[in-house]
This record gives structure tokens, C-alpha cells and sequence, in this order.
């Protein structure tokens, strides 16, 4: 037994341990501290994944094939050219490891847009470094923006549904991108068509985008076709003049490309230039004619049809103009008369207006 000390009584025992509990009472003590401190510490302990030693390994071959490719090829290409395989090996093996790292959750799709991000990296600096000398300028910016292009259209088809509204959306979407596709490719590549495969005229050249135009707006617009409707007054129908509106647009077109392509080539560029102009002011006083029944029901109209008929008058004047007398003159002299009579008509309209708000403010408003 333990010797109890004679000098020592109960009310000094019970006082040591008062002094030990407040003593433990001042500490302070927070459990979610404490959690923390254990998670760092099994966090310290974890061991290394599979993708870290497979990053490390990917990289560690990089380096392996830049020193093999300095060692025995690299001399056999310039500064240019070796720089340009060093770092697309090194995209190529960024594009690896971020596979590996992105999460299972987000997706094939999130993968397959890395890697054409990548893929277009890669290519862009390929194609710089050894095919871009065999083309002029103009033809390296439209394989590079066809290129960006493609990678666009395919992440739209990854990403875009394919029912629903979405469906129509994915149709629309490839129309539109395909047509870009088409227009930074021709432009550029048009001339070695005419060269090398089918000879065509400037005119013709003309006939084929706007033709192409034409067939994206078909594309774009065919999934919404049934849904076009305009929503102004539910008590006055709009019918189906947007479609016809629409209709009118695409003959229109249809038009130009008949006529650049027959036609054009037996008159002047100013001849081409008026009928252009009139074809243009005949689509629109049929458009204007089409939603005028409509217009008066809901009780409106154009505010002034001393403008609309300055504008037609002014479009028929540059019409004969171009058709009959441009060609006597040059292209400087056309152009400072087309910005004559455009400031022409500008003063007449402006004092018509300014006539009309002087009358109106000189009316007797006391009554």
C-alpha cells in the first residue's frame, strides 16, 4: 500500500485537483481541429496513384524520344523543324496524361473534346512547319480556319442532342459551320479550281457562293420551318406571309444566281450592278405589298409613304444610271455621283420631315 503522507489532509487533495481540472478546462480543445490534423496526416501518408506514376512515365518518355530525335535525326532538319516535333511529341503527350485525368463522370465527350483541341494544335504547327510552303497566304489562313472549323463542328455534334429542339439545333448548326467551311476553303482555292479543274468567270464565282448561301439557309431554317410564326396581335393574324416573306427571299436568290451565271458575263460590271439594284426594289415592294393588308387591320402603316417612295425613286435612279450612262464615266466619278444623289435624297427627306414637325408644332393646342 501506498504510505499516505501525515502532512497532507483532504482538503489539499481536494484543491490539487481542482487546479488540474481548471487547468484542462483552459485548454482549448476543438474537435473539428482535430480532424482536420488527422485527415493531413493520413493525407501525408497516401500512396502514390497509378495516373501520378503514369504522368511521370509519359514525361519521362518525352524526354527519352527528344534526346533519341537530338541525337540522331535532328540533324537532318533545321531549327524550325526540330522545335516543331519536340513540342507536338510534348502535345501528344499532355493530351495522354489529360485523358487520364479527367474525371470518369464528365464523359467520353469531355475527352473527345481535349482531344481535338489538342489534335488541332498539333496539326496547326505540322502544317506551318511543312506543307504551308506550298501555298500562298490566303490559302494557309483558310486551311487553318477550315481546320478550326472542323474541330468546332465536331465538339457541336459531340455536345448538341439529338432529339428534340436540340435535334433541330444539331442540324442547323452543321449547315452553318459547313457552309463556313466551304467559303474560307473556295475563297482562296477558287482560282486554282478555275485553273485546274472547270474554268469559271468571276460572275460565276459569284453564282456559287450565293448558291451556296442558299442552300445553308435552306438547311439551317428546314427544322423550324413549320414553327415560323410571329406573335404581334393575337386578334390579326399574320398567316403565312413569313413564309412567303422567306419564299421571296429564296427567289430572290435564285434570281442572282441565274443571272450571274447566264447572264452576267454578256453586260458591264455597272449593267450587272443596276440590274442587281432593280431586282433588289422589285423583292421588296412585293414584300412590302404582301404585309400591307395586314398592317392596315391592326390599324397601321408606314408613318410615310413620301419616304418609302423617295427610297424607290432613288433606287430606280441609280438604276439607270448604272444601266446607261456609268460606263461613260470611271469608277471614281460613279461612286461621287452615287454619293450625290444619296445626299440629295437625304436633304429632301430630312425638309419633309422638318416641314411635317414645323406644322405640327404651329397647330392651336389651346382648345
Amino acid at each position: 500500500m501506498t504510505p499516505i503522507d501525515d502532512n497532507e489532509t483532504p482538503d489539499d487533495f481536494t484543491d490539487e485537483l481542482d487546479e488540474i481540472t481548471e487547468e484542462v478546462e483552459e485548454e482549448d480543445f476543438d474537435i473539428d481541429v482535430e480532424i482536420k490534423r488527422k485527415r493531413r496526416s493520413r493525407v501525408g501518408r497516401r500512396r502514390t496513384t497509378g495516373k501520378e506514376y503514369g504522368t511521370l512515365m509519359s514525361f519521362i518518355a518525352w524526354m527519352a524520344f527528344t534526346i533519341i530525335w537530338l541525337f540522331f535525326f535532328a540533324s537532318g532538319y533545321g531549327i524550325i523543324e526540330n522545335i516543331a516535333v519536340v513540342f507536338v511529341a510534348f502535345l501528344i503527350v499532355g493530351a495522354a496524361s489529360a485523358l487520364v485525368w479527367i474525371p470518369r463522370r464528365e464523359g467520353l465527350k469531355t475527352k473527345a473534346s481535349a482531344i481535338s483541341g489538342i489534335g488541332w494544335l498539333v496539326f496547326l504547327i505540322l502544317w506551318i512547319v511543312f506543307g504551308q510552303r506550298y501555298f500562298g497566304l490566303y490559302e494557309n489562313i483558310g486551311i487553318a480556319l477550315a481546320s478550326l472549323l472542323v474541330v468546332g463542328l465536331v465538339n457541336m455534334l459531340l455536345h448538341v442532342p439529338t432529339h428534340g429542339e436540340e435535334g433541330g439545333a444539331r442540324i442547323s448548326g452543321f449547315g452553318g459551320i459547313i457552309w463556313l467551311i466551304f467559303i474560307v476553303l473556295w475563297l482562296p482555292f477558287s482560282n486554282n479550281f478555275a485553273v485546274s479543274v472547270y474554268y469559271i468567270t468571276f460572275y460565276q464565282n459569284l453564282a456559287i457562293i450565293i448558291g451556296s448561301f442558299l442552300l445553308m439557309t435552306f438547311i439551317v431554317i428546314a427544322p423550324w420551318f413549320g414553327k415560323m410564326q410571329i406573335s404581334v396581335n393575337t386578334s390579326v393574324s399574320v398567316g403565312n406571309r413569313p413564309k412567303a416573306t422567306l419564299g421571296l427571299f429564296w427567289g430572290w436568290l435564285v434570281f442572282l444566281v441565274v443571272w450571274l451565271w447566264f447572264i452576267a458575263d454578256a453586260y458591264t460590271v455597272n449593267q450587272n450592278i443596276a440590274a442587281v439594284l432593280l431586282s433588289f426594289a422589285v423583292f421588296c415592294g412585293i414584300v412590302m405589298a404582301s404585309w400591307l393588308p395586314w398592317a392596315r387591320k391592326r390599324g397601321e402603316g408606314p408613318e410615310s409613304w413620301f419616304s418609302i417612295g423617295l427610297a424607290f425613286t432613288w433606287v430606280i435612279l441609280l438604276t439607270v444610271w448604272f444601266w446607261f450612262f456609268a460606263d461613260s464615266f470611271n469608277d471614281y466619278q460613279n461612286f461621287a455621283v452615287f454619293l450625290v444623289s444619296l445626299l440629295v435624297m437625304a436633304a429632301i427627306a430630312a425638309g419633309s420631315q422638318w416641314k411635317s414637325i414645323r406644322d405640327f408644332e404651329a397647330m392651336d393646342w389651346t382648345d
